[in-house]
């Protein structure tokens, strides 16, 4: 789709839960200037792209995803996200968790990061699978028409995944999985880097440097992401968006509001309110 054929883009953002797929969540968004910081996902993210280009990390190494194109990042990959030219990008996402069985066969639900080869791919019937299925989303009184959309989905997505291999993480740094494990079990605490290089044997300054190496984002980023998937887990049981800054480590209610909005895309009150 040419640019020049279309108006010029706004930013807009749609989240929808359907009721009738548990675990399957969706966003329908234009972004102009809005920048993903560095966050991560409980789910498997598929993400079309239709018009403009997006562009993201991941890994350490930058991705570009134009019109056209499905992007595929595993649970718990750290990455960013961005508009990839000045017109910006329109683009649909499915958020597929095993809750409902939703997660491809081939790689079962992680305890831990891991990463797969594929991540932007031209594949014509994952993109008209998902097309087909982000339509059914949007359409009301279509339950069953929205769960026949999914499998197909699920059908092509594991035919593409399984093709590519996930890397192997066996040799990531012991110290890194043991950072990684004390920041889940403290996550609402206000720990210090001190304490976090002492509980697995570092230096701070090492800490720092091996973690941003090997996870692609310092300590207090990846934190501050874990607490935003925390904050969107109470926010789907109906917690009050004040509670769940605080349960999950925001100092207050605008804290939550600003690094929320800024990796979901929406703000608390619209991601709680997605239906």
């Amino acid at each position: 789709m040419p640019p020049s054929s279309e108006a010029s883009l706004d930013e807009r953002v749609h989240y929808l839960r359907p009721a009738a797929l548990p675990g399957v969540e969706a966003l329908h968004a234009s972004f102009v200037t809005h920048r993903y910081p560095a966050h991560v996902h409980e789910s498997w993210t598929v993400a079309t792209v239709k018009r403009g280009a997006a562009t993201f990390e991941l890994d350490g190494s930058r991705h570009v995803a134009p019109a056209g194109t499905t992007f595929v990042i595993p649970p718990g990959a750290v990455h960013t996200g961005e508009p990839a030219t000045a017109d910006g990008y329109r683009y649909q996402v499915l958020y597929l968790s095993p809750v409902g069985g939703w997660e491809t066969a081939e790689h079962s639900w992680p305890d831990r990061p891991h990463r797969t080869a594929m991540v932007v791919v031209r594949y014509p019937a994952l993109f008209r699978s998902l097309t087909r299925a982000h339509a059914a989303l949007a359409a009301p009184a279509a339950a069953l028409e929205q769960g026949e959309a999914l499998a197909s989905v699920i059908s092509v997505l594991d035919a593409v995944v399984s093709g590519h291999e996930p890397t192997n993480e066996a040799y990531r740094p012991r110290a890194v999985s043991e950072a990684i494990d004390y920041i889940h079990a403290h996550l609402a605490e206000d720990f210090s880097l001190l304490d976090l290089a002492t509980a697995v044997g570092l230096s701070p300054h090492y800490m720092t440097r091996t973690f941003r190496d090997w996870v692609g984002t310092p300590p207090s980023s990846y934190r501050r992401a874990l607490r935003v998937v925390a904050a969107q887990r109470l926010l789907r049981l109906g917690r009050p968006p004040a509670e769940v800054a605080a349960d999950c480590g925001f100092y207050d209610q605008s804290h939550l509001h600003r690094h929320f909005k800024a990796v979901s895309g929406v703000t608390p009150r619209q991601f709680a309110l997605a239906s």
